[in-house]
This record gives structure tokens, C-alpha cells and sequence, in this order.
């Protein structure tokens, strides 16, 4: 039998999870999986519960996701300084402790009946801060796991990891969902970050972090940004993921609306479209990981056009069946172009200052998204969710050819700036 070598199809998929050969990466790595099937399958109780408690109001889906996901754009800077000041395994053990605590108790207020739309908010709103600033530590804490040959690899893992709960999540949580109800799915959370916590505790990260270098809260999120400004094409990696979220990546409030209102089945079967859409998600992630050099700018914005074409396949799709097809498809494209920026970042950010990075790149992903996801919802109560889809996608790919002939112009131009 022939070895499989660096360049034969063997040594790709191995080359893809090198990854694991680290240890701590691997800790990291399999308690970020649990932590996020237990996030999934609450995810989807959650929806399910808005729509149950509000008649299927997609507006009211607008505002869960808004209050799930406002504080990553409020808190996620604050964070990334904090993963650059505070030991970043305690930063974890602390938040993940303090999520499963939250989780418990919606819980119980589903459990006794007294989980109002309102209560429901509020439970959103601190999940969603939890989360705020759990992303800039755990996104730069995969860099201290591993040596800076293997990010790419590390990166597309951790991406394929979250995307494949993506997919286990809902369809471990719909029989919880459709046996139990969305109470038992919080409880399922709450255990499972628990476990997370005790999985952290041991965690040793190889960070370089001066813990007297301390300039001040505010000070660290400035030199963050600039930061920013000074590895381009960083900003221009943050804008293009900004203009996804608002416009791309909050479609997925109107899951529940594609299975209820547009093809007319029950509501838990939106379900279905999450979990085709991680599959594809799992696949782009991985995918990405078989590159041997850091992706580009370029890169990113080509797979913004796949996502909106197969967005508009999505939202236009006549049967049950192409939708899913269509929805796999998107979440492949997705997360290929949220790998690539991803990856972009980690490798342009220094270590001292790698947390407010990927603070900003939380703000410009997860923040923004309920900036959509308002606006989102309140057009599919006017228009309806197919066209509201369709009109976003528009917008990804103009904003991506528009991208892409700037980036031709200025490389044409040797005496011109590169752009940022």
C-alpha cells in the first residue's frame, strides 16, 4: 500500500485534522462541541416556545433574536479586552458557569407555566450576553492551543465542530422538544454547560498575554482597533461580515415562518431546515480546512455570492424538499465564507491583541445579526418570509461584486493603499 503523502487525497483529509494532534486543542475542542449541542438544542426550544406563546409572530421572533444577540454587539469589545487581560481558561470556566445557571432557570419558568414572551426576553437577553463575552476568549483561545502552523487547521475544526452541532443539536433536541417540551431542553442545556465548566477547569492554554499591561478598559478597545487598521485587509474582512449579518445571516430567524406559514407544516419541523443547513455548514468548514495556505479577501467575498444565490434557491424554493436542498447548500456556503474571514483574522492579530480582534469579529457576526433580525421580521409580517430572503440575498451579492471590482481597481494600482 502506498503512504499517503502531504498531496495525495489521504494527506488532505489528514492534513484538515492535524489539529487534534494537540492536546489541549482537543479539550477545547470537545468541550466547545458539548457546550454548543446543548446551545442548539435549546435554540430550537426557544423558538418554539416564542412562536407557541405568540401565535407565530414573526415579529416577535425579530425581538427574540435581537435580545439574543444585542449583547454581543454592546458587550463583545468590553469582552475582547477582557480576554486580553484576564486568564482566558478562568474567563471560560466563569461564563460557561454562569450560562448553565441561566439555562436552569428558564428552566423552571417554562416548567411552572410563568415563561411570558416577556420573561422569555430577558432569559434571551442574558443567554445572549453570556455568550457576548464567551466568543472573543474561546476564538482566541484556539490559537493558544496549538502552533501557528496548524491554525488553519484549528480554526476550520473548531468552525466544522460548531456547524456539525448545528446539526445533532436540533435533531437530538426535536423529540426532547416534541416529548417533553422546551422545559426539558433548558434543563438539557443547563447540565451540559455544567459539564462544559468541569471539562475547562482543566485547560492550559500557551497565551502570551503581560498580565501588568494594563492600560485601561477603554484604552484596549482602542488599540484594538487599531489594530485593526493596521493588518489590513481586517477592516475590510469586518465589513464584509458585517453586511452578511444584517442582510444574510438573520434569515434564520424566519426558519419557523418557512415551515409554518410557507409550506404549512407543524412548527417544529423548522427543525429540519437548521439541520440541513448545519450539514452544509459542516461540510464548508471542513472544506476550507483542506487548504495548505490562508484563504483571502477574495475568497470570502466569492463565497458571499454562493450564499446569496442559494439564498434566493432558498427562499423561492416550491417544495418542502428543495428547501432543504436549498438550505444545505446555504449553510455550506455560510460558514466556507465565515471560515475564510475567521481564519483571516486569527492569522493578521497579534497574540496580546488577538481577543479584541475576534471581539470585533463577534460584534460584526452574532452583534449585527438582530439588527436584521428586527427588520427582518417586521418586512416578513408585511411581505412574507420568501421575499424578504430573496431581497437580502440581493443586497449580499451586490455588495460582493461592488467588493470584488474595488479589490481588482486597487491591486491595478501598485502606488495605492491597500485596501482596508
Amino acid at each position: 500500500m502506498t503512504p499517503s503523502t502531504p498531496d495525495s487525497p489521504a494527506g488532505s483529509r489528514f492534513h484538515a485534522l492535524r489539529a487534534l494532534r494537540h492536546r489541549e486543542f482537543t479539550r477545547l475542542f470537545v468541550s466547545s462541541t458539548i457546550g454548543d449541542l446543548g446551545y442548539w438544542i435549546s435554540f430550537v426550544a426557544l423558538q418554539a416556545h416564542v412562536v407557541d406563546v405568540t401565535d407565530g409572530s414573526g415579529a416577535w421572533l425579530g425581538i427574540l433574536f435581537f435580545a439574543n444577540f444585542i449583547p454581543m454587539l454592546i458587550f463583545a469589545p468590553l469582552a475582547g479586552s477582557v480576554a486580553d487581560r484576564m486568564d482566558r481558561t478562568r474567563l471560560m470556566v466563569i461564563i460557561r458557569g454562569a450560562i448553565g445557571a441561566v439555562a436552569l432557570a428558564m428552566a423552571v419558568l417554562i416548567l411552572t407555566g410563568t415563561a411570558t414572551p416577556g420573561a422569555t426576553i430577558v432569559i434571551a437577553f442574558l443567554l445572549g450576553t453570556g455568550y457576548g463575552f464567551l466568543g472573543p476568549a474561546q476564538s482566541a483561545a484556539v490559537a493558544n492551543t496549538i502552533p501557528s502552523t496548524d491554525l488553519l487547521s484549528a480554526v476550520s475544526m473548531s468552525s466544522a465542530g460548531s456547524n456539525f452541532c448545528r446539526v445533532a443539536g436540533p435533531a437530538l433536541g426535536a423529540p426532547v422538544l416534541a416529548i417533553w417540551g422546551p422545559g426539558w431542553s433548558f434543563v438539557v442545556y443547563g447540565l451540559s454547560s455544567m459539564l462544559v465548566t468541569a471539562l475547562l477547569v482543566r485547560l492550559r492554554l500557551r497565551s502570551h498575554l503581560d498580565p501588568h499591561a494594563d492600560t485601561g478598559a477603554w484604552r484596549r478597545i482602542v488599540e484594538g482597533l487599531q489594530h485593526a487598521r493596521e493588518r489590513p485587509p481586517a477592516v475590510a474582512a469586518l465589513v464584509t461580515m458585517s453586511v452578511f449579518s444584517i442582510f444574510g445571516g438573520a434569515q434564520i430567524a424566519l426558519y419557523p415562518l418557512f415551515a409554518t406559514e410557507v409550506h404549512g407544516r407543524p412548527t417544529q419541523d423548522f427543525t429540519a431546515i437548521v439541520v440541513a443547513s448545519g450539514v452544509g455548514a459542516v461540510l464548508g468548514a471542513m472544506t476550507t480546512g483542506l487548504r495548505r495556505s490562508v484563504p483571502g479577501l477574495r475568497s470570502s467575498l466569492a463565497w458571499l455570492i454562493g450564499f446569496g444565490v442559494t439564498s434566493i434557491a432558498f427562499g423561492l424554493a416550491p417544495s418542502w424538499g428543495m428547501t432543504l436542498g436549498a438550505a444545505a447548500l446555504v449553510g455550506f456556503c455560510y460558514f466556507s465564507m465565515t471560515t475564510v474571514l475567521a481564519t483571516l483574522l486569527q492569522h493578521l492579530a497579534d497574540d496580546a491583541k488577538r481577543g479584541r480582534i475576534m471581539s470585533l469579529f463577534v460584534v460584526a457576526w452574532g452583534g449585527l445579526i438582530p439588527v436584521g433580525a428586527v427588520g427582518m421580521g417586521a418586512l416578513a409580517d408585511a411581505t412574507g418570509a420568501p421575499f424578504v430572503v430573496v431581497l437580502g440575498a440581493g443586497v449580499c451579492i451586490a455588495y460582493a461584486l461592488a467588493t470584488l471590482a474595488l479589490v481588482a481597481s486597487r491591486s491595478a494600482q501598485p502606488s495605492t493603499a491597500p485596501l482596508r
